[in-house]
């Protein structure tokens, strides 16, 4: 019996503990600030487990996937970044900011999309611009582990959680020392006053705190240069922690512009720099993946790559490989919808996401014409694994079969935690319904 499948049946042999405790957790993710635009997040009485070899081989293949993609970045077309932001298709008003050089780190800190599979972890996607979920993935665990189910769980098996709080202000404020800080530093937390996840980020500062740092949460709106410094309303900045995503900050340009120009200018140091979009652009899977590029990856890189990575193409008019044969990529598209997925390189929040065998012919090919000319990418359907979660359907305890993708976090190299998350829908993620848990490590 696996660890899912012991948890549940616990579980089922008292339906009012179950619903006791279910009722506690949601009041607790309240009172500790595990909140979603200002409501319990939602989540599951069941965390996600994973076997102690299934993490290992998840933590250092997305360990190496993230670097071996950020030295890719600097060096492919022999490291002419606007070239580079050319071929992605990223939008100008975000290429301006992005292909400004502070120098390396380009990736602090980042958060991988992966399911599980039997042959090994398959990554679909990373996200470094912003990425979310680190405070709320340590103090879910934390409250998790106070539940009366799981401390009866674990009397019998070896379970943890690596938390990633310390491992994430340490590389934090390592990066600002390898790039010249000294001192100190003040570390602002910088993104909207009304955003969803401004909870997480508090989660975050009072970690700061907690290690002696003084840390705050800012907005860009709020920012000034004073003597070649940053301040974010009044208070001098030594390290930017940025939660705004870059796209929405171009979109309110004219707000933010001191912000934006702090960061061109050096007045303070940003983490991550906005050159980690380079990596983490979705067109850059395809790149990592096209034969078109031999040279961007040594032939074991390339190896790798295709191991951990679904075959990935940009959307154009053109021939490729597949499986080592030559196909005209877009009626090949069309044809194979059922094997594939469509959406946008540039979108986040699982908007526009088209999965191939859940949309209708006449759909998928209206997309795939939409989306010629445009910058999106056509990718392998990857077998999404669906474990067993505990719900209430009109009071009832009921395991309902949910599809779980699990988000590996990376602090520079360091062993970090995970949260999983879990929906009905194939498009999984907290902003469009999905719920979140924290990955505790069995073994």
């Amino acid at each position: 019996m696996d660890a899912a499948d012991r948890y549940n049946r616990l579980l089922a042999e008292d339906e009012g503990m179950a619903r006791a405790q279910s009722d506690w957790l949601v009041a607790e993710f309240g009172l500790r600030g595990i909140t979603f635009d200002g409501v319990p997040m939602r989540s599951f009485l069941r965390p996600h487990f994973v076997e102690r070899s299934d993490w290992t081989r998840l933590r250092e293949d997305g360990h190496r996937l993230l670097e071996i993609a950020a030295r890719a970045a600097r060096r492919a077309f022999g490291g002419d970044a606007q070239r580079l932001l050319a071929w992605l298709g990223t939008p100008m008003a975000q290429a301006r900011w992005i292909r400004h050089d502070p120098g390396e780190p380009d990736v602090v800190l980042s958060r991988l999309d992966a399911f599980l599979t039997p042959a090994g972890p398959r990554f679909i996607e990373v996200n470094s611009d912003a990425p979310a979920g680190f405070g709320y993935g340590d103090r879910m665990a934390d409250i998790v582990a106070r539940l009366p189910v799981f401390r009866q769980f674990s009397q019998d098996l070896p379970v943890n959680y690596p938390a990633s709080g310390a491992r994430l202000i340490e590389g934090v404020v390592h990066a600002w020392v390898e790039h010249g800080g000294a001192g100190f530093p003040t570390i602002a937390i910088v993104d909207w006053k009304d955003v969803k996840t401004r909870a997480d980020q508090q989660i975050l500062c009072e970690a700061f705190e907690a290690r002696g740092f003084e840390c705050f949460l800012g907005d860009p709106r709020d920012a000034a240069v004073l003597g070649g410094e940053l301040y974010v309303a009044g208070r001098r900045v030594d390290i930017v922690y940025r939660r705004a995503v870059l796209s929405e900050l171009v979109a309110r340009e004219d707000e933010v512009r001191v912000f934006l120009e702090a960061y061109r200018d050096g007045a303070a140091f940003f983490v991550n720099s906005l050159r980690c979009h380079l990596s983490e652009d979705k067109a850059f899977f395809a790149l990592m993946t096209d034969e078109a590029f031999p040279d961007l990856l040594s032939e074991d890189e390339r190896h790798f790559v295709a191991g951990v990575v679904p075959w990935t193409r940009k959307l154009e008019e053109r021939t490729t490989f597949k499986d080592g044969q030559l196909v005209d990529l877009v009626p090949f598209v069309i044809n194979e919808r059922a094997s594939l997925v469509l959406k946008p390189a540039h979108g986040y929040g699982g908007r526009e996401v088209f999965v191939g065998d859940e949309t209708e012919p006449a759909a998928w090919e209206a997309a795939v014409n939409e989306g010629l000319g445009s910058a999106w990418v056509v990718q392998e359907r990857v077998a999404i694994p669906e474990e067993p979660f505990p719900t209430f359907d009109g009071g009832s305890l009921v395991f309902e079969p949910l599809k779980v993708n699990v988000n590996p976090f990376y602090v520079v190299g360091a062993e970090v935690g995970a949260v999983a998350r879990a929906s009905r829908s194939s498009v999984i993620n907290v902003s469009a319904g999905g719920g979140s848990v924290p990955t505790f490590v069995v073994g």
